[in-house]
């Protein structure tokens, strides 16, 4: 088996903090939604999985210490072609569980596809994991993690399963993969028009113009601002506008419009 540490490119002496750093960082680095290659990102995810859960070591001269001979090849063999697992022993060893969760994902971490750290938990255990979440999640989009589920068992790990809810924004609506903005100006500027700023789900700022006579629940769009789309450019954000009506008195009514509004 190769060596775990190699392939995360640590020492064996490295430090838990430093494991977890190298392992994020390849995790970024190699994960398929990102282009990278699956295979290479299952060794990373087995490597970790090895440093922190290592297998027990056999005692000296045990019955059970394996061997080798003729037959390892029938191993690999079964290993290559049935996804790890002997079909002959298929009942004498129970496959690890597949786990499923739900988790409430904020917009902002939709946008910059950030790396979390989750407890999982499954019987009596729990381990933490670095998950990725990818480009185009949304709610009630389900992503397998291979072999981030059970570990009770000998043999390859069972899935992590998440189901993704989006959680509610104070700033942003959410309108299938576009997103909405209420901007409230006052009657002076809808009326004779303005410049102003607005921020973006991802912390850009940028200038819009409302143009003279604008109304309420005029929306302005700003293309490709919205929510990443897997495979497709972002979607929209729209800036709705919202005309603060101001109440009036009638002495108001004697007063200059431009004292008034």
């Amino acid at each position: 088996m190769t060596n775990p540490y190699s392939i995360l490119g640590v020492k064996t002496t490295a430090s838990e903090e430093e494991v977890k750093q190298a392992y994020r960082k390849l995790v970024k680095e190699h994960h398929p939604d990102r282009g990278g290659d699956e295979e290479h990102f299952k060794k990373i995810n087995e490597a970790y999985d090895n440093i922190k859960n290592p297998l027990p070591q056999q005692p000296p001269n045990s019955p059970f210490q394996h061997q080798a001979g003729p037959f390892n090849g029938f191993e690999e063999m079964f290993n290559q072609h049935f996804g790890g697992r002997n079909p002959f022993n298929a009942h004498r060893t129970p496959r690890n569980q597949d786990i499923r969760i739900v988790y409430y994902v904020s917009l902002e971490e939709i946008v910059s596809s950030a790396t979390k750290d989750i407890n999982v938990k499954y019987g009596n255990k729990s381990r933490q994991v670095t998950i990725s979440i990818p480009r185009g999640v949304h709610d009630g989009v389900e992503v397998k993690y291979t072999g981030y589920g059970g570990d009770t068992y000998p043999g390859p790990l069972g899935n992590l399963i998440i189901h993704f809810k989006l959680k509610k924004h104070s700033e942003f609506i959410v309108e299938g993969y576009d997103l909405v903005k209420r901007l409230n100006i006052s009657i002076r500027e809808a009326m004779i028009g303005s410049n102003t700023i607005v921020n973006t789900i991802d912390q850009r700022l940028l200038k819009i113009n409302i143009k003279p006579g604008t109304q309420s629940k005029t929306r302005l769009r700003i293309p490709e601002s919205g929510l990443p789309r897997r495979q497709q450019p972002n979607a929209d954000l729209y800036v709705e506008i919202n005309v603060v009506v101001p109440a009036l008195s009638l002495e108001d009514l004697e007063k200059r419009l431009k004292d008034v509004l």
